[in-house]
């Protein structure tokens, strides 16, 4: 299965040399759960708010298959 995984803002900072306009791609063997492709990035749960799978919010269980194209973020404050 091949993903292409985005990082939004602070979550860059859990892989040095990352390029926004290119993503990580990985390759992986089977379906993965969204909280162990996290855990595989060795980005933490806690600093992910949200998930989006092929454009569509998606939560932490979420089942992985085929290819898909992930983005992550951290939570946002504004003001």
């Amino acid at each position: 299965m091949a993903l292409k995984v985005f990082l939004s803002s602070t979550l860059r900072k859990y892989h040095p040399g990352y390029e926004p306009s290119t993503g990580i791609d990985l390759h992986l063997e089977g379906d993965i759960s969204v909280a162990a492709l996290l855990r595989n990035l060795k980005i933490p749960q806690k600093r992910v708010k949200i998930v989006m799978v092929d454009g569509v919010s998606t939560p932490f269980d979420h089942r992985l298959k085929g290819n898909k194209r992930v983005a992550l973020f951290p939570p946002m404050g504004g003001g």
